[in-house]
């Protein structure tokens, strides 16, 4: 039987903690004769151990192995690198889900599916965006919050870590890591998977394995996407700084000049089209974030104050 570890990394999110746990709790096998066994590994990230609570009541009804590491270093690289070295040796393959989404039930069965059928070394998936009913109905329009989405199978050269299975002897084989200098930037899941890329990983699609993801008010503000997005494309630079060379961060500045012109010649989309408007928002942010990191800024949005704000590092479409 397979084994699957499913690493969840979480800062002071309980109830999410509790709702992913229950769906990894009730995954489904289609076919008897190539079943899978799910763990859980809990990175608690904070160093009150706030998610211990949620993992104990979590246990008194469950069977699932749930392993509970606290992780004081804050950081969610380091909090990713820490849940990577927990994977038990006997685990095939290991997942990410964020703490602030949950899976269906043949979450993992779809994932795995897709990877017999491609012989992926990674599958990722969707991540589908559950609004509260008094969400903005503009801002729900403008689809700023949509992931990706691909043909099933499609062969991809980026992934983020929300909602993606890797296969285990490829990450012991290359001993790839996430970057830790990216601790407060956000980002390391990109640089991670373009090193791993560039290490020969293979990824794939899978269009039946979405998770679903909360998007609390908190987020539905023009502030936070303002911030989202310029980190975004900041993210890009920082990666290149860390490990491109100058001509890399010399043809992302160009970009970055093309995505501001590009935007603002879409900018009076604004006044009919919440969806064109917003990406000719998208697109000045990230071009302006870009620019700046290959001057040397990088964004913390991820500082030590500001830790609880999301987890969430993927790019949207």
């Amino acid at each position: 039987m397979i084994n699957v570890a499913v690493i969840i990394i979480t800062y002071r999110r309980p109830l999410g903690l509790i709702r992913v746990l229950e769906g990894l709790d009730k995954q489904q096998c289609s076919d008897q004769s190539r079943c899978f066994r799910v763990s859980a590994i809990v990175v608690d990230n904070d160093k009150e151990h706030s998610a211990a609570a949620s993992v104990e009541q979590f246990r008194l009804n469950s069977p699932m192995s749930v392993r509970y590491i606290m992780e004081e270093q804050q950081g969610i690289p380091i909090a990713r690198n820490a849940g990577i070295a927990a994977v038990p040796d006997d685990a095939e393959f290991f997942c990410f889900i964020d703490d602030d989404e949950w899976p269906g039930e043949t979450w993992i069965d779809e994932l795995l599916k897709t990877q017999r059928a491609t012989g992926a070394d990674c599958v990722l998936g969707a991540v589908i965006p559950v609004y509260p009913e008094s969400a903005p109905r503009w801002l729900v329009s403008s689809h700023v919050f949509d992931s990706w989405q691909f043909p099933d199978n499609a062969q991809l050269t980026e992934a983020a870590s929300n909602n993606v299975l890797i296969s285990h002897e490829f990450i012991r084989r290359t001993k790839l890591r996430f970057e830790e200098r990216m601790r407060m930037t956000g980002g390391s899941d990109f640089l991670f998977f373009r090193q791993a890329v560039g290490l020969g990983m293979r990824i794939v699609w899978s269009a039946g394995a979405p998770v679903y993801e909360e998007v609390p008010m908190s987020r539905l503000k023009l502030r936070w996407i303002i911030q989202r997005q310029y980190r975004l494309g900041n993210t890009f630079s920082v990666s290149e700084r860390l490990t491109g060379t100058r001509v890399g961060l010399a043809k992302l500045v160009v970009k970055g000049f093309i995505r501001i012109g590009f935007g603002v010649v879409m900018l009076p989309a604004l006044l009919f089209s919440p969806y064109y408007g917003m990406r000719a928002i998208v697109h000045i942010l990230r071009g302006a974030g870009t620019i700046a990191g290959a001057f040397g800024h990088a964004h913390q949005e991820y500082s030590l104050t500001g830790l609880a704000l999301d987890r969430s590092e993927r790019p949207s479409k």
